[in-house]
């Protein structure tokens, strides 16, 4: 594994150990000169990930959002074989997003990704390991102007901006008028489009301008919407999800609570019931996994092969 000359991500120790997976704050990176993101690369990329014949996602791993209804918006593994390098040489003129899965499994970007990790892994301590289940590096292209709408994500990450310019709207998750405890726990067990904007508390947004070389980190469920500038957007999501005693069960416990009808507490209010609530519902999920013998990610999966290669490395390293 290539060992970096100086860190491709940098963050100052102390803004990083109090706000890692708390608040969003800023990094810098040194990937904006790297020739694997010039569009006619990434082109190529885009052909490799649509034509792999073993994908993470069922679907494939590209998605194509060229700014129709919602209706109309489809997965285009089997037309972008053919035309996402098109696509991309006439992203400038589009209202076109692009987004390229698990870019880590293609040869010169794996390298990128677990030199990244690495010097998160450098921050966080290599004993968080323990408590992530799965890495991913996602590539975001996209068009002048765009807007991407407001959601949460369940991945803890870093987005690194390489070419163009973004503002990224990011709102502290602990906040209840911006992020009600429902929300998440809807998002968790019911539809992950679920946090609903609530343009009354716009002004409490942390606006970051992201320009090649800055990134943001985005803990866990952060709230955000992002405007793209005027000019072609190329971003690296870097960003790995934690099992799932971590965080979710917690809201997923607590649903079923308030569907009872009790008020359960906020994660995090009562550590020691949290840790009571996560276990029993962790057990309960292994016994339902049994009993509908539910299907579990084939050890043969290619991404799955490089998630464990990546593992062992790491912990090398």
């Amino acid at each position: 594994m290539p060992t970096a000359s100086k860190p491709v991500i940098q963050c100052d120790p102390e803004i990083f150990s109090c706000n890692f997976n708390r608040l969003p704050h800023a990094v810098q990176h040194t990937l904006s000169d790297n020739p694997l993101f010039q569009l006619s690369a990434l082109a190529k990329l885009a052909q490799q990930v649509a034509a792999r014949e073993n994908p993470h996602h069922p679907k494939g791993d590209i998605y194509v959002d060229q700014g129709k209804a919602i209706s109309e918006k489809t997965d285009l593994c089997e037309w972008a074989k053919d035309d996402i390098a098109n696509l991309i040489n006439q992203i400038k003129s589009g209202q076109t997003w692009i987004i390229l899965k698990h870019i880590e499994r293609e040869p010169g970007y794996r390298e990128v990704f677990e030199n990244c990790i690495c010097d998160i892994l450098n921050l966080t301590g290599k004993k968080i390991l323990a408590d992530i289940k799965w890495f991913e590096a996602i590539l975001f292209i996209t068009s002048p102007n765009r807007v991407t709408d407001y959601h949460i994500d369940r991945e803890c990450s870093w987005l690194l901006q390489i070419q163009g310019d973004k503002d990224m709207h990011l709102f502290d998750r602990a906040d209840k008028d911006i992020l009600p405890d429902e929300e998440l726990e809807n998002y968790w067990m019911v539809n992950n489009l679920s946090a609903v904007y609530k343009p009354q508390y716009e002004s409490r947004a942390m606006v970051h301008h992201l320009r090649p070389g800055i990134g943001v980190h985005s803990p866990v469920n952060t709230p955000h919407w992002l405007q793209n500038g005027n000019n072609v957007s190329v971003s690296l999501n870097i960003n790995f999800q934690f099992h799932e005693h971590a965080w979710e069960n917690l809201f997923k416990v607590n649903y079923y609570l308030r569907r009872a009808g009790l008020k359960p507490s906020t994660p995090g209010t009562h550590p020691f019931m949290d840790n009571i609530k996560s276990k029993a519902y962790t057990v309960f999920q292994d016994v339902r996994r049994r009993i509908n013998a539910s299907p579990r990610v084939s050890e043969q999966n290619e991404a799955r092969q490089h998630y464990h290669h990546i593992v062992e490395t790491l912990a090398s390293r």
